[in-house]
């Protein structure tokens, strides 16, 4: 399992860690996405050897918990992997899934090797997060803890990173500093000691998720996109599945998602023209990066609180409408 609060970079540690898959192994990943419209497995390009399940619009922790259950044994009947890696979200609280991993009927297929936690050291300065507790049993539990990013932050951010983790016991089993979240695949078979605990384990308990969909026959059309909303656990989500013929204006979109305030993630998967781009922002950091994904234009907004939703839907409206002129229409 790699865990890992909001905005850590869980999703690209998982595309480095498949790049140096053996040729001659089948891996499954799982990945658990609050929104309800999921974009981080567009990130990750299939292939015959790897199993993709996507589960969106809440916690495998709690609400998605039977799902979880669901894809685990669809995995286990097919038997056609050597290895699982199980992505939660970020406000994901480790110890449901662990309980559910840890079931007899789960422990006689499944060997559970160590709990990796990426973290962006910066975060560990933010008092609200340190009171966070799934934030901090997403710590706590880990075997390994990676300060991912560490190309954007200072040597004094280092420095309380391995001071905040010495104050933890037990010891963790390794820690690492990295950036783009690279770190060696052989960590993926670390053994799993298991005196790790959650301070708070019914973290989520109390948590409800409320969803609203469009009707099952809703699909987008040319400049009409479909929303989808949902709110819990202290934030709200919402957001668009584009129609494949849409083409957005890059810089126009660039400017007007980096003018958005009151973000606490953002991610999305933009067509603008031949190609597609791959937009992930977090707090008020944007990247950009090439996608393979070529069926739709998708974007995700998470915040603390509601945004003006149809002023944004109508911004991003217009922007498709630029995009029929863009410069990089034919690239």
């Amino acid at each position: 399992m790699i865990t890992g609060f909001l905005g850590s970079g869980k999703t690209t540690a998982i595309k480095h860690l498949l790049a140096q898959k053996p040729d001659n192994e089948r891996w499954a990943i799982i990945v658990n996405e609050f929104g309800e419209v999921g974009i981080d497995t567009l990130a990750v390009e299939k292939t015959d050897e790897l199993e993709l399940l996507p589960l969106s619009g809440g916690c495998v922790c709690c609400r998605l918990g039977p799902q979880l259950h669901s894809s685990l044994k669809s995995l286990l009947a097919l038997q056609q992997f050597d290895r699982l890696i199980i992505e939660p979200t970020g406000m994901g609280h480790p110890s449901g899934i662990l309980d559910t991993l840890l079931k007899p009927y789960y422990r006689q297929s499944l060997d559970v090797q160590a709990i990796i936690c990426l973290l962006d050291p910066r975060d560990l300065a933010d008092q609200s997060l340190l009171n966070d507790p799934t934030f901090v049993d997403q710590i706590n539990m880990s075997d390994i803890v990676v300060a991912n990013k560490a190309d954007r932050a200072s040597d004094e951010v280092i420095a309380n990173f391995y001071h905040h983790m010495q104050g933890i016991f037990p010891a963790k089993q390794q820690l690492i500093v990295t950036e783009h979240g690279q770190f060696d695949v052989q960590l993926l078979d670390m053994i799993r000691q298991g005196q790790y605990q959650a301070q708070t384990p019914d973290a989520h308990a109390h948590h409800h998720q409320h969803l609203t969909q469009p009707q099952m026959n809703s699909s987008p059309e040319p400049c009409y996109p479909v929303r989808y909303t949902s709110e819990g656990m202290g934030l709200v989500s919402c957001g668009w599945v584009f129609h494949q013929e849409d083409i957005f204006d890059f810089d126009a979109l660039e400017a007007f998602l980096s003018s958005l305030s009151g973000i606490v993630r953002l991610k999305g998967v933009f067509r603008l023209g031949a190609a597609y781009v791959f937009i992930n922002r977090v707090k008020d950091e944007m990247d950009y990066d090439a996608i393979s994904y070529r069926r739709d234009s998708r974007i995700e907004i998470l915040a603390e609180q509601a945004l003006n939703w149809d002023a944004i839907e109508t911004a991003l409206i217009g922007i498709a409408k630029q995009g029929v002129n863009s410069p990089y229409r034919d690239l």
